[in-house]
Protein backbone atom coordinates (compact mmCIF):
# COMPACT_ATOMS: atom_id res chain seq x y z
CA UNK A 1 0.00 0.00 0.00
CA UNK A 2 3.23 1.94 0.72
CA UNK A 3 4.66 1.69 -2.48
CA UNK A 4 1.11 2.86 -3.81
CA UNK A 5 1.01 5.78 -2.57
CA UNK A 6 4.45 6.77 -2.74
CA UNK A 7 3.84 5.99 -6.95
CA UNK A 8 0.67 7.98 -6.83
CA UNK A 9 2.24 10.67 -4.93
CA UNK A 10 5.76 10.94 -7.49
CA UNK A 11 3.66 10.20 -10.52
CA UNK A 12 2.34 13.51 -11.07
CA UNK A 13 5.52 15.76 -9.73
CA UNK A 14 7.47 13.20 -12.63
CA UNK A 15 5.21 14.79 -15.33
CA UNK A 16 5.53 18.67 -14.03
CA UNK A 17 9.13 18.56 -13.52
CA UNK A 18 9.69 16.17 -16.66
CA UNK A 19 12.32 18.19 -18.73
CA UNK A 20 10.99 19.17 -22.57
CA UNK A 21 12.82 17.23 -25.23
CA UNK A 22 14.49 20.31 -26.39
CA UNK A 23 15.28 23.99 -26.13
CA UNK A 24 15.26 27.05 -28.07
CA UNK A 25 18.19 29.52 -27.55
CA UNK A 26 17.05 32.58 -24.58
CA UNK A 27 17.12 35.11 -27.91
CA UNK A 28 14.32 33.72 -29.07
CA UNK A 29 11.21 34.92 -27.42
CA UNK A 30 7.54 36.42 -28.50
CA UNK A 31 7.84 39.71 -30.19
CA UNK A 32 10.96 39.15 -31.87
CA UNK A 33 12.15 40.50 -34.93
CA UNK A 34 13.80 38.20 -37.34
CA UNK A 35 16.28 40.07 -40.38
CA UNK A 36 14.47 40.37 -43.95
CA UNK A 37 15.85 39.68 -46.98
CA UNK A 38 18.16 37.11 -45.27
CA UNK A 39 18.23 33.66 -44.35
CA UNK A 40 17.57 33.46 -40.65
CA UNK A 41 19.04 31.14 -38.72
CA UNK A 42 17.05 29.45 -35.59
CA UNK A 43 18.98 26.94 -33.24
CA UNK A 44 18.62 25.63 -30.07
CA UNK A 45 19.63 22.11 -28.36
CA UNK A 46 18.07 18.44 -28.02
CA UNK A 47 18.76 14.81 -27.70
CA UNK A 48 21.26 13.94 -30.44
CA UNK A 49 19.00 12.42 -33.26
CA UNK A 50 15.63 14.13 -32.36
CA UNK A 51 14.02 15.60 -35.85
CA UNK A 52 12.73 19.19 -35.09
CA UNK A 53 10.30 20.81 -37.15
CA UNK A 54 9.74 24.86 -37.65
CA UNK A 55 6.74 26.41 -38.98
CA UNK A 56 6.90 30.28 -39.86
CA UNK A 57 5.22 32.51 -42.65
CA UNK A 58 4.66 29.78 -44.85
CA UNK A 59 7.92 28.00 -44.46
CA UNK A 60 8.29 24.23 -42.89
CA UNK A 61 11.55 23.59 -42.59
CA UNK A 62 13.07 20.48 -40.34
CA UNK A 63 16.42 19.03 -38.91
CA UNK A 64 18.22 16.60 -37.16
CA UNK A 65 19.69 17.75 -33.72
CA UNK A 66 23.50 16.55 -34.22
CA UNK A 67 25.77 16.98 -30.45
CA UNK A 68 22.97 17.74 -28.86
CA UNK A 69 22.72 21.09 -30.59
CA UNK A 70 20.11 21.57 -33.56
CA UNK A 71 19.94 24.62 -36.05
CA UNK A 72 17.21 25.48 -38.42
CA UNK A 73 18.02 28.01 -41.66
CA UNK A 74 15.20 29.73 -43.20
CA UNK A 75 14.70 31.32 -46.38
CA UNK A 76 14.56 34.77 -46.74
CA UNK A 77 11.76 37.03 -46.20
CA UNK A 78 10.24 40.16 -46.71
CA UNK A 79 9.20 42.63 -44.05
CA UNK A 80 6.17 41.84 -42.35
CA UNK A 81 4.21 40.80 -39.35
CA UNK A 82 2.75 39.67 -37.27
CA UNK A 83 3.40 36.27 -37.31
CA UNK A 84 3.17 32.98 -35.22
CA UNK A 85 6.36 30.09 -35.11
CA UNK A 86 5.75 27.15 -34.11
CA UNK A 87 8.82 24.49 -33.35
CA UNK A 88 7.79 21.29 -32.79
CA UNK A 89 9.05 17.73 -31.84
CA UNK A 90 6.91 14.71 -31.44
CA UNK A 91 4.25 16.34 -29.31
CA UNK A 92 6.38 19.04 -27.59
CA UNK A 93 5.81 22.69 -29.27
CA UNK A 94 6.98 25.63 -28.51
CA UNK A 95 5.10 28.34 -29.96
CA UNK A 96 6.30 32.43 -30.32
CA UNK A 97 3.80 35.10 -30.83
CA UNK A 98 4.06 38.38 -32.33
CA UNK A 99 6.95 38.00 -34.85
CA UNK A 100 7.93 40.44 -37.19
CA UNK A 101 10.47 40.39 -40.12
CA UNK A 102 12.73 43.51 -40.18
CA UNK A 103 15.63 44.73 -39.61
CA UNK A 104 17.45 43.52 -36.49
CA UNK A 105 20.67 45.33 -34.93
CA UNK A 106 23.16 44.56 -32.04
CA UNK A 107 24.23 47.51 -29.66
CA UNK A 108 27.14 46.94 -27.67
CA UNK A 109 29.26 48.81 -25.54
CA UNK A 110 29.93 50.53 -22.25
CA UNK A 111 27.56 52.57 -19.98
CA UNK A 112 26.54 55.62 -23.04
CA UNK A 113 25.30 52.95 -24.77
CA UNK A 114 23.83 51.41 -21.75
CA UNK A 115 22.54 54.80 -20.92
CA UNK A 116 18.90 54.28 -20.74
CA UNK A 117 16.02 56.64 -21.81
CA UNK A 118 15.00 57.30 -18.17
CA UNK A 119 17.84 59.37 -17.17
CA UNK A 120 18.26 60.99 -20.83
CA UNK A 121 17.50 64.75 -20.84
CA UNK A 122 13.32 66.11 -20.78
CA UNK A 123 12.72 62.26 -20.03
CA UNK A 124 9.03 62.44 -19.20
CA UNK A 125 8.38 63.87 -22.30
CA UNK A 126 10.54 61.88 -24.59
CA UNK A 127 9.02 58.76 -22.95
CA UNK A 128 5.38 60.05 -23.21
CA UNK A 129 5.91 59.94 -27.14
CA UNK A 130 7.55 56.41 -27.96
CA UNK A 131 4.66 54.69 -28.66
CA UNK A 132 6.44 52.73 -31.78
CA UNK A 133 4.63 48.64 -31.68
CA UNK A 134 7.13 47.77 -35.05
CA UNK A 135 10.03 49.20 -32.85
CA UNK A 136 11.25 46.07 -30.17
CA UNK A 137 14.28 45.57 -28.15
CA UNK A 138 15.77 42.50 -26.65
CA UNK A 139 17.78 43.29 -23.02
CA UNK A 140 20.12 40.84 -22.96
CA UNK A 141 20.34 39.27 -20.06
CA UNK A 142 23.98 40.54 -17.69
CA UNK A 143 25.31 37.36 -17.27
CA UNK A 144 28.96 37.67 -16.11
CA UNK A 145 29.98 33.73 -15.34
CA UNK A 146 29.21 30.71 -15.86
CA UNK A 147 26.72 29.72 -12.67
CA UNK A 148 25.64 33.69 -12.70
CA UNK A 149 21.80 33.03 -12.44
CA UNK A 150 19.81 36.49 -13.61
CA UNK A 151 16.14 36.46 -15.41
CA UNK A 152 16.12 35.43 -18.88
CA UNK A 153 16.11 38.03 -21.21
CA UNK A 154 12.70 38.87 -23.48
CA UNK A 155 12.08 41.20 -26.85
CA UNK A 156 9.87 44.03 -25.79
CA UNK A 157 7.35 46.31 -27.64
CA UNK A 158 8.69 50.03 -27.79
CA UNK A 159 6.14 51.57 -25.82
CA UNK A 160 5.83 54.71 -23.22
CA UNK A 161 5.85 51.57 -20.53
CA UNK A 162 8.96 49.77 -21.71
CA UNK A 163 11.32 52.64 -23.34
CA UNK A 164 12.40 53.57 -19.70
CA UNK A 165 14.62 50.36 -19.78
CA UNK A 166 15.52 50.61 -23.96
CA UNK A 167 19.08 52.13 -24.44
CA UNK A 168 18.67 55.99 -25.26
CA UNK A 169 21.05 56.08 -28.03
CA UNK A 170 19.69 52.95 -29.97
CA UNK A 171 16.07 54.37 -29.37
CA UNK A 172 17.05 57.53 -30.93
CA UNK A 173 18.58 54.92 -34.03
CA UNK A 174 15.96 52.90 -33.93
CA UNK A 175 13.30 55.72 -33.87
CA UNK A 176 15.15 57.65 -36.32
CA UNK A 177 15.58 54.57 -39.23
CA UNK A 178 11.97 53.27 -38.79
CA UNK A 179 10.07 56.91 -39.81
CA UNK A 180 12.64 56.61 -42.90
CA UNK A 181 12.61 53.33 -44.00
CA UNK A 182 9.11 51.82 -42.67
CA UNK A 183 10.32 48.52 -42.08
CA UNK A 184 9.94 47.14 -38.53
CA UNK A 185 13.66 47.61 -36.32
CA UNK A 186 14.79 45.37 -33.82
CA UNK A 187 17.44 45.87 -30.84
CA UNK A 188 19.46 43.71 -29.44
CA UNK A 189 20.95 45.56 -26.38
CA UNK A 190 24.13 43.93 -24.43
CA UNK A 191 25.96 47.27 -23.35
CA UNK A 192 28.04 46.61 -20.31
CA UNK A 193 29.33 49.97 -18.66
CA UNK A 194 32.75 50.20 -17.74
CA UNK A 195 34.33 47.07 -20.14
CA UNK A 196 37.36 47.51 -21.81
CA UNK A 197 37.27 46.42 -25.16
CA UNK A 198 38.83 42.86 -24.90
CA UNK A 199 35.65 42.35 -22.32
CA UNK A 200 34.33 41.76 -25.79
CA UNK A 201 37.23 39.11 -27.30
CA UNK A 202 37.73 35.86 -27.17
CA UNK A 203 41.05 34.48 -24.93
CA UNK A 204 42.43 32.51 -28.53
CA UNK A 205 41.95 36.34 -30.67
CA UNK A 206 43.59 38.03 -27.64
CA UNK A 207 46.65 35.56 -27.28
CA UNK A 208 47.07 35.09 -31.14
CA UNK A 209 48.38 38.87 -31.16
CA UNK A 210 51.62 39.50 -29.28
CA UNK A 211 50.45 43.23 -29.23
CA UNK A 212 47.62 41.82 -27.13
CA UNK A 213 48.98 38.80 -25.46
CA UNK A 214 50.09 40.96 -22.43
CA UNK A 215 46.49 41.65 -21.53
CA UNK A 216 46.13 37.84 -20.72
CA UNK A 217 49.17 37.16 -19.45
CA UNK A 218 48.64 40.39 -17.26
CA UNK A 219 45.26 38.68 -16.18
CA UNK A 220 46.58 35.47 -15.66
CA UNK A 221 48.80 36.98 -13.24
CA UNK A 222 46.53 38.58 -11.23
CA UNK A 223 44.23 35.41 -10.97
CA UNK A 224 47.46 33.07 -9.95
CA UNK A 225 48.46 35.23 -7.28
CA UNK A 226 44.98 34.73 -5.20
CA UNK A 227 46.10 31.73 -4.84
CA UNK A 228 42.96 29.72 -3.30
CA UNK A 229 41.73 33.45 -1.78
CA UNK A 230 39.92 34.23 -4.57
CA UNK A 231 36.74 32.98 -3.20
CA UNK A 232 37.30 34.69 0.60
CA UNK A 233 38.21 38.27 -1.40
CA UNK A 234 35.09 37.79 -3.55
CA UNK A 235 32.35 37.24 -0.65
CA UNK A 236 34.64 39.85 1.26
CA UNK A 237 33.70 42.37 -1.66
CA UNK A 238 30.29 41.17 -2.28
CA UNK A 239 29.46 41.99 1.88
CA UNK A 240 31.19 45.33 1.56
CA UNK A 241 29.20 46.29 -1.51
CA UNK A 242 26.03 45.47 -0.27
CA UNK A 243 26.49 47.61 2.72
CA UNK A 244 27.91 50.50 0.02
CA UNK A 245 24.67 50.37 -2.01
CA UNK A 246 22.25 50.29 1.43
CA UNK A 247 24.11 53.49 2.72
CA UNK A 248 23.89 55.40 -0.59
CA UNK A 249 20.10 54.55 -0.99
CA UNK A 250 18.72 54.82 2.18
CA UNK A 251 20.90 57.76 3.96
CA UNK A 252 22.49 59.26 0.93
CA UNK A 253 26.09 58.66 2.12
CA UNK A 254 29.20 59.08 0.08
CA UNK A 255 30.93 56.26 1.06
CA UNK A 256 34.12 54.41 -0.62
CA UNK A 257 33.04 52.20 -3.27
CA UNK A 258 34.67 48.69 -2.68
CA UNK A 259 36.38 47.47 -5.67
CA UNK A 260 36.04 43.84 -7.06
CA UNK A 261 38.75 41.54 -6.88
CA UNK A 262 39.45 40.50 -10.61
CA UNK A 263 39.49 37.27 -11.87
CA UNK A 264 36.47 34.83 -12.93
CA UNK A 265 33.21 36.48 -11.74
CA UNK A 266 34.53 40.33 -12.60
CA UNK A 267 32.87 41.47 -15.49
CA UNK A 268 35.54 43.93 -16.40
CA UNK A 269 38.13 40.98 -16.92
CA UNK A 270 38.94 40.25 -20.58
CA UNK A 271 36.87 38.03 -22.24
CA UNK A 272 34.13 37.60 -19.92
CA UNK A 273 31.11 39.70 -21.93
CA UNK A 274 32.20 37.76 -25.26
CA UNK A 275 32.14 34.24 -23.62
CA UNK A 276 28.69 35.23 -21.27
CA UNK A 277 27.08 37.75 -23.52
CA UNK A 278 27.98 38.04 -26.67
CA UNK A 279 28.39 33.89 -27.66
CA UNK A 280 24.68 33.05 -26.43
CA UNK A 281 23.54 35.51 -29.30
CA UNK A 282 25.43 34.10 -31.79
CA UNK A 283 24.68 33.78 -34.91
CA UNK A 284 21.07 35.82 -34.39
CA UNK A 285 20.94 36.79 -38.08
CA UNK A 286 21.66 40.46 -38.18
CA UNK A 287 21.43 43.44 -40.88
CA UNK A 288 24.32 44.86 -38.69
CA UNK A 289 25.97 46.20 -35.22
CA UNK A 290 26.19 49.92 -33.95
CA UNK A 291 28.33 50.18 -30.65
CA UNK A 292 29.79 53.10 -28.44
CA UNK A 293 33.11 52.05 -26.67
CA UNK A 294 36.73 53.11 -25.56
CA UNK A 295 36.69 54.99 -22.20
CA UNK A 296 37.75 52.49 -20.32
CA UNK A 297 40.79 51.79 -22.93
CA UNK A 298 42.15 55.11 -22.97
CA UNK A 299 45.43 55.05 -22.14
CA UNK A 300 46.49 52.69 -24.39
CA UNK A 301 45.30 54.49 -27.79
CA UNK A 302 48.55 52.86 -29.79
CA UNK A 303 47.21 49.22 -28.51
CA UNK A 304 43.92 50.15 -29.60
CA UNK A 305 44.59 50.58 -33.24
CA UNK A 306 44.84 46.86 -33.28
CA UNK A 307 42.54 45.73 -30.77
CA UNK A 308 39.64 47.39 -32.16
CA UNK A 309 39.73 45.80 -35.88
CA UNK A 310 40.41 42.43 -34.21
CA UNK A 311 37.25 42.34 -32.31
CA UNK A 312 35.15 42.99 -35.52
CA UNK A 313 37.16 40.71 -36.93
CA UNK A 314 35.81 37.94 -34.41
CA UNK A 315 32.40 39.31 -34.01
CA UNK A 316 31.66 39.00 -38.18
CA UNK A 317 33.89 35.55 -38.45
CA UNK A 318 31.32 34.46 -34.99
CA UNK A 319 28.15 35.65 -36.75
CA UNK A 320 28.98 34.09 -40.05
CA UNK A 321 27.93 37.19 -41.76
CA UNK A 322 30.52 38.19 -43.50
CA UNK A 323 31.43 41.69 -43.21
CA UNK A 324 28.13 43.22 -42.16
CA UNK A 325 27.68 46.82 -41.47
CA UNK A 326 29.55 48.20 -38.01
CA UNK A 327 28.57 51.56 -37.09
CA UNK A 328 30.33 53.19 -33.90
CA UNK A 329 30.71 56.48 -31.81
CA UNK A 330 33.57 57.96 -31.61
CA UNK A 331 34.60 59.35 -28.44
CA UNK A 332 33.38 62.72 -27.06
CA UNK A 333 34.99 65.20 -25.50
CA UNK A 334 35.81 64.97 -21.84
CA UNK A 335 38.31 66.73 -19.39
CA UNK A 336 41.10 64.98 -18.05
CA UNK A 337 44.96 65.76 -18.17
CA UNK A 338 46.43 64.37 -20.66
CA UNK A 339 46.24 63.76 -24.22
CA UNK A 340 45.12 59.64 -23.97
CA UNK A 341 41.80 60.89 -24.92
CA UNK A 342 42.79 62.56 -28.12
CA UNK A 343 44.71 59.16 -29.24
CA UNK A 344 41.78 57.01 -28.59
CA UNK A 345 39.73 58.67 -30.82
CA UNK A 346 43.01 58.50 -33.53
CA UNK A 347 42.44 54.61 -33.11
CA UNK A 348 39.09 54.63 -33.58
CA UNK A 349 39.45 56.73 -36.65
CA UNK A 350 42.06 54.55 -38.29
CA UNK A 351 39.67 51.87 -37.71
CA UNK A 352 37.06 53.12 -39.79
CA UNK A 353 39.20 53.39 -42.45
CA UNK A 354 40.80 50.25 -42.94
CA UNK A 355 38.19 47.89 -41.92
CA UNK A 356 35.65 47.14 -44.76
CA UNK A 357 31.84 48.34 -44.37
CA UNK A 358 32.94 50.31 -41.00
CA UNK A 359 31.23 53.61 -39.88
CA UNK A 360 32.04 56.13 -37.50
CA UNK A 361 30.05 59.11 -35.92
CA UNK A 362 31.74 62.11 -34.48
CA UNK A 363 30.55 62.94 -31.30
CA UNK A 364 33.25 65.16 -30.12
CA UNK A 365 30.66 68.22 -29.74
CA UNK A 366 28.20 66.38 -27.50
CA UNK A 367 30.49 65.40 -24.54
CA UNK A 368 30.46 67.28 -21.59
CA UNK A 369 33.82 68.34 -19.93
CA UNK A 370 32.95 67.31 -16.42
CA UNK A 371 30.94 64.34 -17.07
CA UNK A 372 32.08 60.92 -18.85
CA UNK A 373 28.12 60.21 -18.86
CA UNK A 374 26.46 63.17 -21.24
CA UNK A 375 22.38 63.11 -20.52
CA UNK A 376 21.99 64.62 -24.29
CA UNK A 377 21.79 61.39 -26.57
CA UNK A 378 19.32 62.21 -29.59
CA UNK A 379 21.74 64.17 -31.11
CA UNK A 380 24.31 60.90 -31.24
CA UNK A 381 21.37 58.92 -32.24
CA UNK A 382 20.27 61.12 -34.92
CA UNK A 383 24.49 60.49 -36.33
CA UNK A 384 24.37 57.60 -35.83
CA UNK A 385 20.98 56.57 -37.65
CA UNK A 386 21.97 59.41 -40.64
CA UNK A 387 25.20 57.10 -40.70
CA UNK A 388 23.05 53.83 -41.38
CA UNK A 389 20.82 55.81 -43.51
CA UNK A 390 23.49 56.92 -46.11
CA UNK A 391 26.36 54.07 -45.63
CA UNK A 392 23.92 51.34 -45.15
CA UNK A 393 20.26 51.52 -46.63
CA UNK A 394 21.90 54.67 -49.49
CA UNK A 395 19.26 56.71 -48.58
CA UNK A 396 21.28 60.20 -47.95
CA UNK A 397 24.11 61.33 -49.76
CA UNK A 398 25.16 63.29 -46.80
CA UNK A 399 25.70 61.80 -43.87
CA UNK A 400 29.32 62.39 -42.55
CA UNK A 401 31.15 65.78 -41.88
CA UNK A 402 34.33 67.18 -43.17
CA UNK A 403 36.90 64.94 -43.52
CA UNK A 404 40.78 65.83 -44.34
CA UNK A 405 41.38 65.27 -48.12
CA UNK A 406 45.02 67.08 -48.33
CA UNK A 407 46.77 69.97 -46.91
CA UNK A 408 49.90 72.26 -48.35
CA UNK A 409 52.32 74.54 -47.00
CA UNK A 410 53.18 77.89 -48.24
CA UNK A 411 55.31 79.98 -46.30
CA UNK A 412 53.43 80.32 -43.37
CA UNK A 413 50.33 79.50 -44.44
CA UNK A 414 48.57 75.79 -44.42
CA UNK A 415 45.60 75.31 -46.70
CA UNK A 416 43.76 71.99 -45.97
CA UNK A 417 40.70 70.91 -48.28
CA UNK A 418 38.43 68.62 -47.48
CA UNK A 419 36.16 65.78 -48.09
CA UNK A 420 32.34 65.06 -47.33
CA UNK A 421 31.55 69.30 -46.86
CA UNK A 422 28.22 68.59 -48.20
CA UNK A 423 26.48 72.11 -48.73
CA UNK A 424 29.50 73.51 -47.80
CA UNK A 425 31.93 74.37 -44.51
CA UNK A 426 30.59 76.25 -41.92
CA UNK A 427 31.29 77.97 -37.89
CA UNK A 428 28.58 76.14 -36.50
CA UNK A 429 28.04 79.29 -33.98
CA UNK A 430 28.45 81.52 -36.53
CA UNK A 431 31.41 83.32 -36.28
CA UNK A 432 34.10 83.67 -38.92
CA UNK A 433 37.26 81.73 -37.25
CA UNK A 434 37.01 78.47 -37.08
CA UNK A 435 38.11 77.05 -33.31
CA UNK A 436 39.86 74.20 -32.59
CA UNK A 437 43.26 73.76 -34.75
CA UNK A 438 46.63 74.20 -33.70
CA UNK A 439 50.41 73.94 -35.41
CA UNK A 440 53.94 73.73 -35.21
CA UNK A 441 56.97 73.58 -36.23
CA UNK A 442 60.56 71.76 -36.07
CA UNK A 443 60.11 72.36 -32.23
CA UNK A 444 57.02 70.32 -31.96
CA UNK A 445 55.16 72.82 -29.60
CA UNK A 446 51.88 73.08 -31.06
CA UNK A 447 49.97 76.44 -30.97
CA UNK A 448 46.38 78.19 -31.58
CA UNK A 449 46.16 78.58 -34.85
CA UNK A 450 43.85 81.16 -36.62
CA UNK A 451 41.34 79.62 -39.15
CA UNK A 452 39.37 80.82 -42.01
CA UNK A 453 37.37 79.32 -44.40
CA UNK A 454 38.30 80.00 -48.25
CA UNK A 455 35.81 77.99 -50.20
CA UNK A 456 33.24 75.36 -49.40
CA UNK A 457 35.70 72.92 -49.30
CA UNK A 458 39.09 74.83 -48.10
CA UNK A 459 40.49 76.22 -44.59
CA UNK A 460 43.42 78.37 -44.58
CA UNK A 461 45.46 78.07 -41.39
CA UNK A 462 48.06 80.51 -39.78
CA UNK A 463 50.08 80.94 -36.40
CA UNK A 464 52.20 83.85 -35.74
CA UNK A 465 54.41 81.60 -33.31
CA UNK A 466 55.32 79.18 -35.87
CA UNK A 467 57.38 80.47 -39.16
CA UNK A 468 57.96 77.33 -40.71
CA UNK A 469 54.58 74.88 -40.30
CA UNK A 470 55.60 71.69 -40.27
CA UNK A 471 52.18 70.02 -38.51
CA UNK A 472 48.53 70.40 -37.77
CA UNK A 473 46.17 68.91 -35.50
CA UNK A 474 42.04 69.62 -35.25
CA UNK A 475 40.27 68.43 -31.84
CA UNK A 476 43.67 66.72 -30.68
CA UNK A 477 43.27 67.37 -27.58
CA UNK A 478 41.02 65.94 -24.44
CA UNK A 479 38.17 68.58 -24.03
CA UNK A 480 38.30 71.80 -26.39
CA UNK A 481 35.97 74.27 -28.62
CA UNK A 482 35.76 73.11 -31.82
CA UNK A 483 32.62 74.55 -34.47
CA UNK A 484 33.71 73.53 -38.25
CA UNK A 485 30.97 71.64 -39.49
CA UNK A 486 29.23 71.20 -42.84
CA UNK A 487 26.00 72.92 -43.49
CA UNK A 488 23.84 69.74 -42.69
CA UNK A 489 25.13 69.54 -39.70
CA UNK A 490 27.65 67.14 -39.10
CA UNK A 491 30.87 67.80 -37.17
CA UNK A 492 34.66 67.52 -38.81
CA UNK A 493 36.27 64.66 -38.14
CA UNK A 494 39.50 64.94 -35.53
CA UNK A 495 42.52 64.38 -37.21
CA UNK A 496 46.68 65.08 -37.07
CA UNK A 497 49.14 65.64 -39.96
CA UNK A 498 52.12 63.99 -38.06
CA UNK A 499 53.27 60.85 -36.84
CA UNK A 500 55.23 62.49 -33.80
CA UNK A 501 55.39 59.33 -31.14
CA UNK A 502 51.76 58.45 -28.75
CA UNK A 503 52.08 58.63 -25.11
CA UNK A 504 50.26 55.44 -25.30
CA UNK A 505 53.31 53.95 -27.03
CA UNK A 506 54.38 50.62 -25.76
CA UNK A 507 51.47 50.34 -23.14
CA UNK A 508 50.06 47.07 -23.56
CA UNK A 509 48.00 46.32 -20.65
Amino acid sequence: MKNILLFLFCFPLSIMYAQPKFTVADVFTDNMVLQRDAKVRIWGKATNGEKIQLLFNGQHKQCLSLNGQWEITLDPMAYGGPYEMKIRLDGDTVTFKNVLVGDVWLAGGQSNMEWTMRRVKDATSQIADADYPEIRYYKAPRVFYSSHQVPKGDWRVCSSVTVPEFSAIAYYFARNVYKEIGVPIGIIQCPVGGTTIEAWMSRETLLADKRHKPIIENYDSIVSSYGTRYEALYTEWENNKAIYDQATKEQQRKLKNPVEPMGERNFRRPTGVYENMLRPLMPYTLKGFIFYQGESNTGRGEQYQTLFPAMIKEWRKGWRQGDIPFLFIQLPKFNTKSREWAELRDAQYLTAQKVKNCGMVVAYDQGDPRNIHPWVKDTVGWRLSSLALGQVYKRRKVYSGPELKKYSVKNDEVILTFLHVGSGLVAKDGEKEIKGFTMAGKDERFYPAKALIVNENTIKLTVEEVDKPLYVRYAWANSIEINLFNKEGFPAVPFRTDKLELVSKGIWK
